[in-house]
């Protein structure tokens, strides 16, 4: 995935405006900074907070991801493993704990990228955009 398209930012964890920035400090594996957000982009000063309660709709996203997660990997166990129900649940319950660092920050992600859009000026230039009153 190239710079400049939206998954890129997504999968990458990038800063939505200028796809250089981290979204988040350290990897997803430091339980300590697993909630921990920056609060702006280093590269070009987009603020990720972009009002209060920004990412209560996050969890819509998060919770279609987890959705999706366990509906395939329970279809996955019980069509072509032939699971047991109660088996099946737990397995794809357990891989869900596991995975919810990762549903996390990435529902963020998405839920950022919808709202603010690529703009090649802030990748090239960003003394441009650092100083503005309008950062988003």
């Amino acid at each position: 995935m190239k710079k400049g398209h939206w998954l890129y930012s997504i999968i990458n964890y990038k800063c939505p405006k200028c796809h250089n920035g981290d979204l988040y400090p350290g990897n997803a594996f430091n339980l300590s900074k697993v909630f921990s957000m920056n609060d702006t982009c280093s590269h070009c000063g987009q603020e990720f907070e972009i009002e209060p309660g920004f990412y209560w709709g996050s969890m819509y996203v998060a919770y279609g991801l987890a959705s999706g997660i366990m509906l395939a990997g329970f279809a996955i166990l019980y069509f072509f493993f032939s699971v047991e129900l109660t088996t099946g649940i737990l397995i794809v319950a357990g891989v869900l704990i596991l995975l919810y660092t990762w549903v996390f920050r990435t529902a963020r992600a998405i839920w950022i990228n919808i709202y603010v859009s690529y703009d090649k000026k802030a990748d090239k230039q960003p003394e441009l955009y650092k100083n503005s009153p309008t950062k988003n």
